[in-house]
């Protein structure tokens, strides 16, 4: 905003996060100097994070990595933090064979998930978690957004200084379907530059199925030319959207609610009235929302109701993130 308000506000934003930024150094500088310690898991760790506040798919991406562990022979485990309780419940339902640890003490999960004979553990949203050690750091950039107006907290959305890339050994760009493959490029380039050199692995989110409430499955190619009405409480409602547009269908209402919105019927019994005020075929909403929505008592929306399923699709640099994740399992710690 433009304004002398808006400048003074701006300001004051730009002075807190001076003082944001004196903390995260005394945190980083009493780690690089040993007074605070890094405290080893029995097991190998891989930890998922950002320096954003949101929206790159950090747990989206935890259950990926935690499926291919688990389909690789091995015994994983999934560590978070709890604040987000419908991601928690997303884990668990899509996860049923891997086993969820809350907590914010992250040492204290990690002992417990390897007491319970878990043999490799995937901390979400774990980049600024000093505390336990980690075999592989992987961050998560968004290809749109990026790092905003490149500032700290609270004048802008990063939760730590660019600089503090080079602690990642893998870099992924999320969300690449946005870009044009010379776009991609430039992004991938320009992470390079700021982490020194590491791998940089390019990632987007691919619909998969849409399933009505009863767990039934259709083609996504189902809703083209179809009018449908978006709901979801997500950080990046407008990727949500450009993925139901690439399905070739109508956006006749959205409704974008805050990041982990507790919805209730009444806000299900709006939306069905805009759906119905604007002959929307259908109602989608992501599985991260569905979680929440399904224990609601609106029995007149169900039918119109669908979720989008979505998988991770790698574009590029498949074999470097396979290539460090066999590392690690190989005995290969840090």
């Amino acid at each position: 905003r433009e304004g002398l308000v808006a400048l003074l506000i701006k300001g004051l934003l730009r002075i807190l996060s001076w003082g944001y930024a004196v903390g995260i150094g005394i945190v980083g500088w009493m780690y690089h100097s040993r007074i605070r310690k890094e405290h080893r898991a029995p097991v190998p760790v891989i930890s998922v994070g950002n320096i954003t506040l949101g929206g790159t798919g950090k747990t989206p991406f935890t259950m990926f990595l935690a499926e291919y562990l688990l389909q690789s022979g091995r015994s994983p485990a999934i560590l978070i933090r709890g604040y987000g309780e419908d991601e928690n419940r997303m884990i668990k339902d899509t996860l049923a064979d891997v086993p969820v640890f809350v907590g914010q003490n992250r040492l204290a999960s990690a002992r417990s998930a390897a007491g319970n004979g878990c043999d490799v553990l995937v901390l979400d949203d774990g980049f600024q978690h000093r505390k336990l050690a980690r075999d592989l750091n992987i961050v998560l950039v968004d290809s749109v957004r990026f790092f905003g107006n490149e500032s700290l907290f609270p004048r802008g959305t990063l939760r730590e200084p660019v600089s503090s890339l080079e602690r990642a050994d893998i870099l992924v760009l999320t969300k690449v379907d946005q870009l044009d493959e010379l776009e991609r490029e430039r992004a991938s380039e320009k992470l390079k530059g700021l982490s020194k050199g590491k791998s940089v692995v390019q990632m987007r989110h691919k619909p998969f199925f849409l399933n009505d409430v009863t767990g039934g499955a259709y083609q996504v190619d189902s809703i083209k030319n179809e009018k449908v009405c978006l709901v979801s409480g997500i950080v990046d409602p407008d990727y949500f959207a450009f993925l139901i547009k690439g399905l070739g269908a109508e956006i006749v209402s959205r409704f974008d609610f805050d990041d982990h919105h507790q919805f209730t019927r009444v806000d299900m019994m709006k939306v069905y009235k805009r759906a119905l005020e604007t002959k929307a075929d259908k109602i989608i909403i992501t599985k991260k929302d569905h979680v929440k929505i399904k224990d609601l008592d609106v029995p007149e929306i169900e039918e119109k109701l669908f979720v989008l399923d979505i998988v991770l699709d790698i574009v590029k640099g498949r074999e470097r993130l396979i290539a460090g994740l066999n590392s690690i399992m190989a005995g290969n710690r840090a």
